[in-house]
């Protein structure tokens, strides 16, 4: 019956598992527009298929990019976000000029630190935001064709075919190279920052599921993502990571160390419930073994010790009784003991002594017995 709660405790963990597995309600669960995990039109799941299947191996950003650790050969994908999302701050305003000194509106302000840090120390960012605000892309109206090519920058990318022709507003893309225009206006722009680069995309959806497969999208998903390492961030869709505890042993390497320590519990607890030795007769007679045990440490200490020896070892055993039960020094003991056996200091046998000792202890033993 001792293994009757590891079975149990087996047995809940099981049926637990495979009740998660079939919930219909996190199997069926629905993501914002543009997220990676969306497997509808309106997300980007084929785009992270696409890049799996070609060994990119991409990554997700669930936390605050000040929190995150990306390398410099990573290109950060931010795609149809939550326009009134704080984060997405865009687009980039030159840091010096004539106007350095006067402050910008939130909605035209520049990248956060966080972002012009990672772009500066050679990060490739790409935003993509539809909408119609001020920091939004705004629609073309009675524009029915693709937006044109400008620039030889993205090779091999050049049919475009948004299903809402877009524009970014030239006032806030200065110093922004164009690559892709609607008349006059920007649809697709880079601009070089530090190390890094920024890209802007006033027609994400050109990336999504629904429209991929069309016109060169996939070559304009895969010429941004050359040569690094995609992230796709999900914090901008709102889905924060609930870290875990299996979450933080994952992220701090600890499995093999816990799965050793669980082996050597494992080992400790089976080790504990075997047996050592022939089990003990209940119905055996202990007084023998004791009076062979005295017996053997007698003969020890009369071989290992001389009489005098043996008395004052057990005169500084008595001593430490004496002080444990008092609460006191030895030497404040060793006061109480002569004055419980006064005689001792002159006493010159072996037996005289040690029958002065005992009696002083008896002694004692008994005055603090009465005490209690």
């Amino acid at each position: 019956m001792r293994w009757a709660p590891l079975a149990a405790f087996a047995l809940f963990a099981a049926v637990a598992t495979a009740w998660l597995a079939r919930d219909p309600s996190v199997r069926h669960k629905r993501y914002p527009s543009g997220s990676s995990l969306e497997l509808g039109p309106e997300g980007s799941s084929l785009a992270r298929a696409y890049l799996e299947e070609t060994g990119a191996g991409p990554g997700t950003l669930a936390v605050p990019l000040p929190q995150a650790v990306l390398s410099p050969a990573t290109v950060l994908l931010r795609l149809d976000v939550d326009r009134g999302r704080d984060q997405v701050r865009w687009p980039l305003l030159p840091r010096e000029g004539p106007d350095a000194g006067i402050p910008v509106a939130a909605p035209m302000g520049a990248l956060s630190e966080a972002e012009e840090a990672f772009v500066r120390a050679g990060g490739r960012l790409v935003l993509g935001i539809r909408g119609e605000r001020e920091t939004g892309a705004v629609a073309v109206r009675g524009q029915r064709s693709g937006p044109r090519k400008v620039s030889p920058l993205l090779a091999g990318v050049r049919d475009l075919r948004p299903e809402v022709p877009r524009t970014l507003p030239a006032s806030a893309l200065v110093d922004a190279q164009p690559v892709f225009e609607h008349g006059e206006s920007l649809s697709v722009a880079r601009r070089r920052l530090g190390d890094g680069e920024v890209w802007w995309l006033a027609e994400p959806e050109m990336l999504l599921n629904g429209h991929l497969g069309e016109g060169d999208h996939l070559a304009l998903l895969l010429a941004l993502c050359a040569g690094r390492v995609p992230v796709f961030d999900e914090f901008a869709h709102g889905l924060g990571a609930d870290t875990g505890p299996l979450d933080l042993v994952r992220r701090w390497g600890l499995g093999p160390a816990l799965l050793l320590g669980g082996f050597a519990a494992l080992a400790a607890f089976w080790r504990r419930a075997r047996t050592v030795g022939p089990p003990a007769d209940p119905f055996g007679d202990p007084r023998s073994e004791s009076v062979e045990l005295v017996d053997s440490m007698a003969a020890l200490y009369r071989r290992a010790l001389n009489r005098a020896e043996a008395v004052e070892l057990y005169r500084l055993q008595v001593v430490r009784e004496i002080a444990l039960t008092l609460g006191v020094p030895e030497k404040r003991a060793a006061v109480v003991l002569a004055e419980r056996a006064p005689a001792l200091a002159a006493a010159q046998g072996f037996r005289e002594q040690l029958s002065l000792l005992v009696d002083a202890c008896e002694r004692f033993r008994d005055e603090h017995r009465r005490k209690r």
